[in-house]
């Protein structure tokens, strides 16, 4: 995962091409409730991906908060290719649950972070992944604890294979970079302030299923400070 501060950048990025021309039909599969309900899962073209990176940036620039290390907290979910391909549904799933045990949604007990979760096809090595982008500013302008967050991404990841029958990594019990991560690659990004891919590999078996959660359906919310969630 990585840290940045150009969500239009990233959103840009995976609406994109991709390095090697290997994205295709880019698109949500789930997000906060407000983004969600109202762009839906459309293909993303460079016009939508600045619209939706503009509306996740809409409380942080309304109250004028800024956040060490960057406001852009962002993670890739992948497959190994020999494991084949998730629908949308279950992408969502594993999205909405990580995003809710790192504290970034209602489920807190605190205001919400606004999210995405983008499919844009498999990498160029076959895999198949989501990425999930979120501001760490809350919609009341508090901003949201990434305390030990790759630790706590790592623990939380780990649950989830273990909920959902999925493999769990070897690199998770001894505190090394797991793999589908270059060496080296969370602190180049830092530095640069990157806002490019970097994996979470969640290595699954065939028996793994998961249900999408209900969403809830909601009217588009634009008033800073009010919930969206």
């Amino acid at each position: 995962m990585t840290r940045g501060d150009r969500m239009g950048g990233l959103l840009s990025y995976l609406a994109g091409e991709g390095r090697r021309n290997e994205h295709t039909e880019p698109h949500l599969v789930t997000g906060d409730s407000a983004t969600f309900t109202f762009y839906g899962d459309a293909e993303l073209d460079r016009a939508s991906a600045l619209a939706i990176a503009k509306d996740l940036d809409e409380p942080r620039t309304a109250f004028g908060v800024e956040v060490n290390g960057g406001h852009v907290w962002h993670a890739s979910l992948s497959l190994r290719a020999e494991e084949g391909q998730l629908s949308d549904e279950r992408w969502a799933a594993i999205a909405e649950q990580l995003v809710d045990r790192m504290g970034f949604t209602t489920a807190s007990g605190k205001a919400g972070c606004r999210w995405v979760a983008v499919r844009h096809g498999l990498s160029a090595a076959g895999n198949d992944h989501i990425h999930i982008a979120v501001n760490l500013v809350r919609e009341d302008g508090t901003k949201a604890s990434i305390h030990n967050g790759y630790s706590r991404a790592q623990s939380i990841a780990r649950e989830l294979e273990q909920e959902h029958g999925l493999q769990v990594l070897e690199s998770r019990g001894s505190n090394m970079a797991m793999r589908g991560e270059r060496p080296g690659e969370r602190a180049a990004a830092a530095r640069r302030g990157d806002d490019s891919v970097a994996s979470v590999r969640l290595e699954r078996t065939v028996r793994a299923a998961t249900e999408r959660a209900e969403r809830a359906a909601g009217a588009r919310h634009r008033t800073i400070g009010e919930s969206n969630g």
